[in-house]
């Protein structure tokens, strides 16, 4: 049988499994669709049917392939709670609304959300975004479940557990916006001291060191601790040591510029300005707003609108400098309350563009949503020109990534073609693991990253320019 590594790659909905060849090339797979279920009342993340299709996956890749190590990569803010090692608890959703006078308690017990921000990097989000208030808010409404339990894993720690037994804690997910990670001091915060994580927590490794071997169909195969979904992304550009920023595009877009050095500011704390800790436990200045979640909002009505299919439309730029001339028709942000760079705005379309034409109101759409990402990637830079690679969905949006290009004339704009990098992130450090070495003394030349620079579109910049301080003014006035 081929030698392989393999990969799950758990996100919201759709859940992967990947198997990359020893030279860390995607060479198999497979996805499965599992939503957030409600149990008794919360909106949870259904971990029964996710382990139960992770272990049956495992078991029958283990009939083709010698798969010599694993390694896990899902989604941040999400804790699983243990009582001798079965859920205490379901896997709350981060979804999940929290009570006003709960989410005020938090903040009079352990500081101000400034204060917090200022030594861990996390601003204050809404819903159970933050696993450090939602330890707090099961503390307060489940005081009993919260006595009974022993142990506290981060999702990638548990998917791992769950599936091979051994349980570890990783930085990324801890420093993840969580309030439980304190950059200065370079471990847990005192958010995760009072409210006893840190003594719940299995030993922290680090994402590429091995915790043990498990046996497949008579074959051993290397676990990995696993990894947060965006700091696997992140990691192989880490590891080949560029200078650039990473615009990783889903349901959130998230801006990440890897300098080590941190340094919030008070301006920050409500321009969804945050710092993810990396694999080897620097501060990662970043900024993100739902741009996945906005594009589908507003396709959906182009959709219903003009019964097309938006992502059919290409690229033409005398509708762009039509629109950017013009000066009449604008989205404001606003449909994800308290995230983003302007949470005061509500959202709005104004002018005739939604009523026009799909190709007038796509154009639209896109040139938004390229600001929106203008003005969260120029917070993180501090004006400073680098490579920007955007990975995702995004990648494959041409009008997006023109007038991306367009707001930056002095920094090259790359869409990565690579298929699976949040995958190749986790490989990496299932690789790395099995050479005993860390990913950035691994041969990086194995990557294929695929980048393609986007050209910059022959528009009038002067109207970009205008266009975008016009659009800037409304969405900071509209409140």
């Amino acid at each position: 049988m081929e030698e392989a590594i393999a990969v799950f790659d758990i996100g919201k909905s759709n859940k992967k499994f990947l198997i990359f060849s020893d030279d860390l090339r995607p060479i198999y797979s497979e996805v499965k669709r599992i939503d957030e279920i409600e149990v008794d009342g919360l909106l949870c993340d259904d971990a029964k049917s996710i382990t139960l299709w992770m272990k049956s996956t495992l078991l029958e890749a283990s009939r083709r392939w010698r798969i010599k190590a694993l390694a896990i990569t899902t989604f941040g803010a999400t804790i699983a709670n243990l009582k001798s090692g079965s859920l205490r608890l379901p896997i709350i959703s981060y979804n999940q609304e929290i009570e006003g006078h709960i989410r005020d308690g938090f903040y009079r017990e352990f500081g101000s959300p400034l204060e917090l921000y200022m030594r861990t990097g996390t601003p204050p989000y809404g819903q159970l975004l933050n696993a450090g208030i939602q330890v707090y808010w099961i503390r307060e409404k489940y005081p009993e479940a919260f006595k009974e339990i022993d142990e506290i894993l981060f999702l990638p720690g548990y998917l791992t557990y769950a599936l091979t037994g051994f349980k570890s804690c990783e930085v990324t997910s801890v420093g993840c916006h969580t309030y439980l990670y304190d950059v200065y001091k370079g471990g847990w915060s005192s958010v995760a001291e009072g409210l006893n994580v840190n003594s719940r927590s299995p030993e922290m490794f680090n994402v590429w060191e091995p915790l043990g071997e498990i046996e497949h169909c008579g074959l051993r195969t290397l676990v990995t601790p696993g990894i947060h979904d965006s700091n696997a992304c992140l990691l192989p550009y880490i590891a080949s040591r560029r200078d650039f920023l990473l615009a990783s595009t889903g349901t959130w877009c998230v801006f990440m510029h890897p300098s080590g050095d941190f340094n919030p500011k008070g301006e920050d704390l409500h321009r969804d300005v945050l710092y993810y800790i990396d694999a080897y436990r620097k501060p990662v200045r970043s900024s993100r707003f739902k741009g996945g979640f906005e594009y589908d909002y507003y396709t959906s009505i182009i959709k219903d609108r003009f019964k097309v299919k938006p992502e059919s439309i290409t690229l033409e730029t005398e509708i762009m400098e039509d629109i950017l001339r013009r000066r009449e028709d604008f989205i404001t942000p606003g449909l994800v309350a308290g995230s983003g760079q302007f949470q005061r705005s509500k959202a709005r379309i104004i002018g005739g563009a939604f009523n026009r034409s799909a190709k007038e109101a796509y154009h639209l759409l896109n040139i938004y949503l390229a600001i929106e990402s203008y003005v969260a990637i120029s917070l993180i830079t501090g004006g400073k020109n680098v490579d920007i690679v955007v990975q995702g969905g995004f990648a494959r949006n041409n009008i997006y990534l023109a007038a991306l290009s367009a707001l930056f004339p002095k920094s090259r704009v790359l869409k990565a073609m690579f298929p699976e990098a949040t995958g190749l992130g986790a490989a990496l450090c299932a690789k790395a693991a099995l050479e005993g070495k860390k990913p950035h003394e691994l041969d990086i030349r194995l990557m294929d990253l695929g980048e393609e620079e986007v050209p910059k579109p022959p528009i009038d910049m002067d109207a970009l320019i205008g266009y975008l301080d016009a659009l800037i003014k409304e969405a900071s006035s509209n409140s």
